[in-house]
C-alpha cells in the first residue's frame, strides 16, 4: 500500500492539490496492474520496441555506407579511366610504349580484380547499382578504340601538318637514291623525332619511342613502299597506310 502523502493544509488550493495527486497515483497502478494482468500485451510491446530499434539502427548504418560509398566509387572510376587513358596513350606511338603499356595492362589486371570482389560483395549486401557497369564500359570502349588503332590515328591527325611542312616543296628523291639524313625539328606535333631520311621515293622519320626491339616511325612515300627500303638498317620494314601518302612503319634493328 502506498501512504498517501499529505500536504500542509491551505485551504481549497491544498484540498484540490491532494486530490490531484491522489488521481494520478491510482491512474499509474491502474496502468501497472493492467500490464501485469496481460502478458501477452507486454510481450508484443516489447516485439514492438525491439522492431523500433532495430529499423533505425539499420537506417543509421545505410545513411553511414551512403555517406562514405560515393566517394569510393568516384575514385575507383577516376583511377579505372587513368589507366584505360595510360593504356591508349602507350598505343597512340608508331611502335609503342612498351613500357607504359605493360604498366597499364597490369593496372588494368588489379582494377578488374578489385571491382570483380566488390561488385560480388556489394551485391550481395544492397543488391544491384548502376555503377556496375561502369568500368565494364570503360573496358569495352577501350578495346574497341585499340582495336581500330583510334590513338594513334587521332594523335597523328594533331600532329599531321608538322610533318607535311618539313616535307612540303622538297623534291621527291628517285628509285636509286642514297639515303641522306636531313635536320628536322625534335618535335613535330607531339612526337619526338630523333633523324629522318631522304630515302628512295620519299622520307622517314624516326620516332623517339619506338618499339621495345624494333625501331619505328612514320614515312612519306607518295608512291608507296618499295623493296628498296629493305637494307640492313631497315630490315624487314612494315607499313601501315596513314593516308596522304604518309605511312606508320617499324623495322628491326
Amino acid at each position: 500500500m502506498l501512504a498517501r502523502r499529505r500536504y500542509p493544509s491551505a485551504g481549497p488550493v491544498g484540498s484540490l492539490v491532494e486530490i490531484l495527486c491522489a488521481g494520478s497515483t491510482r491512474s499509474v497502478m491502474s496502468r501497472q496492474d493492467a500490464t501485469m494482468a496481460d502478458p501477452a500485451g507486454r510481450a508484443r510491446d516489447e516485439r514492438l520496441a525491439a522492431l523500433v530499434r532495430a529499423e533505425r539502427t539499420e537506417h543509421v548504418v545505410v545513411q553511414e555506407r551512403r555517406g562514405s560509398a560515393p566517394g569510393l566509387i568516384w575514385a575507383f572510376h577516376l583511377v579505372a579511366g587513368a589507366v584505360a587513358g595510360c593504356v591508349l596513350w602507350s598505343r597512340s606511338y608508331p611502335g609503342s610504349d612498351s613500357f607504359l603499356l605493360a604498366a597499364g595492362g597490369v593496372a588494368a589486371l588489379a582494377m578488374a580484380g578489385v571491382w570483380l570482389g566488390w561488385t560480388i560483395v556489394v551485391a550481395n549486401r544492397t543488391g544491384r547499382r548502376w555503377w556496375f557497369v561502369v568500368a565494364p564500359v570503360i573496358a569495352v570502349l577501350t578495346l574497341v578504340l585499340l582495336a581500330v588503332g583510334a590513338p594513334l590515328r587521332m594523335r597523328w591527325s594533331a600532329g599531321r601538318q608538322a610533318f607535311a611542312a618539313v616535307v612540303a616543296g622538297h623534291p621527291i628523291p628517285p628509285a636509286g637514291s642514297e639515303w641522306t639524313q636531313f635536320d628536322v625539328p625534335e618535335r613535330l606535333g607531339s612526337y619526338r623525332v630523333v633523324v629522318a631520311y631522304w630515302v628512295p621515293g620519299g622520307a622517314v622519320f624516326y620516332e623517339g619511342h619506338g618499339n621495345l626491339f624494333d625501331d619505328a616511325g612514320f614515312a612519306y612515300l607518295p608512291a608507296g613502299p618499295t623493296a628498296e627500303l629493305n637494307t640492313g638498317l631497315f630490315e624487314g620494314p612494315r607499313f601501315r597506310s596513314l593516308g596522304g601518302g604518309w605511312y606508320q612503319w617499324t623495322a628491326s634493328w
